[in-house]
């Protein structure tokens, strides 16, 4: 994934700036002026599918799914640390590793661009807004992307002047965001280095290939050219000074260096951009060096990779490598192999990437390969001691995700505090033009229709050592289905004990949202219906973690062979040495032992040993079950069901659901006890049951839906239908005009309860209880109430609030 490319691409494509949050919020209703009239009844697509007109006031939420009661003001006690691979609050005593130190996980959102820069209205609202939807922690992403002079809103901490020239308007709004955000019990996740291009004219830099203005996006120069690492060091220095951030319990961590580095230029097939012509002169010379420091002279190196001449008195100078080296290693294997290993692999299955291969060319790829470990690793270790000597020893501090430079990160990154990753479930694709808003498609997938597996292979990537964050993620609009990927994701996390969350994104700079839009969460009120209760289940542990370990064994010398694989190699080399695949995070917590000293069993897969493949974790918490794509969240607080219900009841003796009426047959829907008893003896109780959102088709009379077609035809992608008079492009645009529709979810809801009498409200757009539902819709009988949701229109809410009497 390589959203940080797409993003920044977007923004330089769309020239207007996110101008609602630069404004006074409290002249900007979450419904546009002049918006249309919403629909008197249900709304019928095509296919009969039924929709409801909503939105969300995040200003005036209250009640039922306002979470705010999960925060409290941060003080010096907040401080975070890392403590036996978690984080960790210092705790009164202002101590860490004492006995009062208490676990914190971070369940976050991120803000790029001008999100980062409100008013200091709009900063003590937007932190409000976030502290009601459970939200304990911001990732401020984007901060130096795009460098310019605007002021209201800015866009960027930095303006056009030689990198770092600072907008002292950005700092003092993101300054005062900071503070407002800490007031709500908000931490911040500072990211330094994201979107800067550095420009050899301005930054007084050698000339790039080309005579480029600037270097490529993401383009890892920045890690190797002294200059370059400098001036890092001092935007880092002024950047923190300016935001306060010395001792300041609000910093949670610092990231250096977002989805970048050498060896992820190597693993993307990106080395011309990571090595311009003029740079390269200076990589090369820490290659000699590196080579001079592990074996005494380049001559003994080439000697132990038997590349020499016979001159072994020579130092010769050894030349940089590229991919295509790396590649050569292989196509050279598989030409000695031949037609053997088809027939090995189907005699015994594929053969293991963690065996390295043997060859002088293989030792050279090999011992480049460790040299840009070392030389990202060092980049790593110089800013991270920036940050702490301008921060505290305490804050945690990454290089960059995990998949930006493959098992070899683990190395590259062996002293940095915390292990950070992306996910995306069914990012868009732009055929043409990147980030074109009239030509995109998606897959429309589901986690519970076959992507659980992606975020499953996530638990692969933890270090048993340290805390794991996922610091992007999402299932963006318009998937049908993304109600799902909250819930789903904090049920993971929990159960593998993971320590931070960060939804990409609450705001994407460019859009207030009272309409869904790309990534932004905001407007987004099918995944929103949801985001509060997904905060109880990652921060509270209302999913407990898998009681079991599984420590993987991955010695430094598996972690070189299987990165002269390249992509792939480390799943296959855990699947084919250890019968290890991501299914198995269903059974226990798995992380990764460096050392390699941990043995470990091969495993048998749960997927295959399971005739129905259904995987259910050890208490029955969690089950999937793929042939039926549903999913169960079955734990003495939260009941959910995610999936395609289709018109079957499904469920159990504790909870049963039965979509009704007309429908795509796909729900996210989920029980969650707010007065922390069992949902059997609860009191009250929220009820969360969403599925798609979209827009209104401009020009439509009557107002209808905009829909879901098929991408130019094609049957496995689709696109929003385009406008009338769209010259020919093939989608509609994926930030989409009110009013809001939901899909309908008409339900029947059967849950097994001690109350002797249950009243159920809708719940409407603020949180507030609309007029109950009448005795034909709840029934209690038996110790079952059964419960009839989205019956009609005057009672359709994506929220209920069900009440028993004591």
């Amino acid at each position: 994934m390589r959203l940080t490319r797409f993003v920044l691409s977007r923004a330089l494509l769309v020239a207007a700036c996110w101008q609602a949050v630069a404004c006074d919020l409290a002249a900007q209703p979450m419904i546009m002026q002049n918006a249309p009239r919403p629909a008197a009844d249900f709304t019928r697509d095509d296919g009969g599918v039924q929709y409801f007109n909503f939105a969300i006031d995040e200003d005036k939420l209250a009640g039922a799914p306002d979470r705010s009661s999960l925060n409290q003001p941060l003080d010096a006690a907040a401080r975070l640390f890392v403590k036996d691979g978690h984080f960790y609050r210092v705790g009164p005593d202002h101590r860490p590793n004492s006995g009062d130190d208490s676990r914190v996980r971070l369940y976050g959102v991120n803000l790029t661009f001008a999100a980062n820069f409100p008013s200091a209205a709009d900063a003590e609202r937007l932190a409000l807004r976030l502290r009601k939807a459970g939200i304990n922690a911001v990732r401020l992403h984007h901060l130096d992307s795009s460098p310019d002079t605007q002021n209201d809103p800015p866009r960027s901490v930095l303006t056009p002047g030689p990198y770092p020239s600072f907008n002292p308007v950005a700092l003092a709004r993101l300054r005062n965001l900071i503070n407002a955000l800490s007031h709500q019990g908000i931490y911040v996740d500072l990211n330094l280095h994201v979107g800067y291009r550095f420009r050899p004219l301005e930054d007084r830099l050698p000339p790039l290939d080309g005579k480029a203005e600037a270097t490529a996006l993401g383009a890892p120069v920045h890690v190797y050219t002294a200059r370059m690492v400098t001036l890092q060091e001092d935007y880092a220095r002024q950047l923190i000074r300016a935001l306060g951030l010395k001792d300041n319990p609000a910093l949670a961590m610092v990231e250096i260096n977002n989805e970048s580095s050498l060896l992820d230029a190597w693993q993307h097939q990106q080395w011309k951009q990571a090595v311009p012509l003029a740079y390269a002169p200076e990589l090369k010379r820490q290659w000699q060096q590196w080579l001079v420091k592990r074996y005494g002279s380049t001559a003994k190196a080439c000697a132990s990779w038997k590349l020499c001449d016979d001159d072994a008195n020579a130092n010769p100078e050894i030349p940089l490598l590229s991919p295509l080296d790396g590649s050569q290693i292989h196509h050279w294997k598989e030409q000695v192999q031949g037609k053997l290993r088809s027939l090995s692999d189907h005699l015994f299955g594929p053969d293991d990437p963690g065996d390295l291969i043997g060859g002088g060319k293989a030792l050279r790829v090999r011992d480049f390969l460790l040299f840009l470990a070392d030389t990202d690793r060092a980049y790593f270790k110089r800013m991270r001691q920036v940050v702490q000597s301008e921060t505290d020893t305490l804050v945690p501090v990454t290089g960059t995700q995990m998949s930006s430079g493959g098992v070899l990160n683990y190395d590259s990154q062996a002293d940095m505090d915390y292990v950070d990753e992306h996910y995306y479930v069914d990012h868009p694709d732009f055929p043409g033009v990147d980030w074109d808003d009239n030509d995109w498609r998606i897959h429309n997938s589901a986690i519970s229709g076959g992507e659980l597996k992606g975020l499953q292979a996530l638990a692969l990537l933890r270090d048993v050592r340290r805390p794991f964050v996922v610091s992007e993620y999402n299932q963006p609009f318009p998937n049908q289905q993304d109600s799902e990927i909250l819930p789903l994701m904090a049920t993971l996390a929990a159960q593998q004990d993971w320590d931070g969350l960060f939804l990409f994104d609450y705001l994407d700079g460019n859009t207030w949202a009272a309409t869904p839009g790309e990534f932004a969460l905001s407007g987004d009120w099918s995944k929103y219906a949801a985001i509060g209760q997904s905060a109880m289940l990652f921060r509270q542990a209302l999913v407990a973690p898998l009681p079991a370990q599984l420590r993987i064994p991955l010695a430094a010398q598996t972690r070189q062979a299987i990165a002269m694989r390249g992509f792939g190699a480390y799943e296959t080399h855990l699947a084919v040495h250890l019968g290890v695949t991501p299914e198995l995070s269903t059974q226990a917590r798995l992380g990764i032992d460096l050392s390699g000293q941990s043995t470990l069993p091969i495993q048998k897969n749960p997927a295959k040993t399971d005739a129905k493949r259904t995987l259910r974790s050890p208490n029955g918490e969690f089950e999937f079950q793929p042939q039926q794509r549903l999913i169960f969240l079955r734990t003495p607080q939260v009941r959910g069901v995610f999936g395609f219900l289709m018109n079957r009841r499904v469920g159990d003796d504790q909870l049963a659901v039965e979509l009704l009426g007309k429908n795509r047959g796909f729900s996210s829907i989920v029980l969650t006890a707010l007065d922390q008893r069992p949902l059997s003896q609860s009191r009250q109780i929220l009820i969360s049951a969403a599925s798609m959102v979209t827009g209104t088709q401009p020009g439509s009379k009557p107002l209808r839906p905009k829909n879901l077609v098929h991408y130019k035809n094609q049957s496995d992608w689709w696109t929003l239908e385009p406008n009338a008079g769209a010259d020919n492009k093939p989608s509609g645009s994926r930030t989409a005009l009110g009013p809001v529709w939901m899909e309908r979810n008409q339900a029947r809801i059967s849950l097994r309860t001690q109350a002797r009498h249950l009243t159920v409200y809708p719940l409407d757009g603020r949180g507030q209880r609309l007029p109950a539902l009448d005795g034909a819709h709840v029934v209690l009988r038996n110790g079952v109430v059964t419960i009839e949701i989205q019956t009609d229109l005057a009672h359709t809410s994506p929220w209920y609030e069900a009440v028993a009497d004591e």
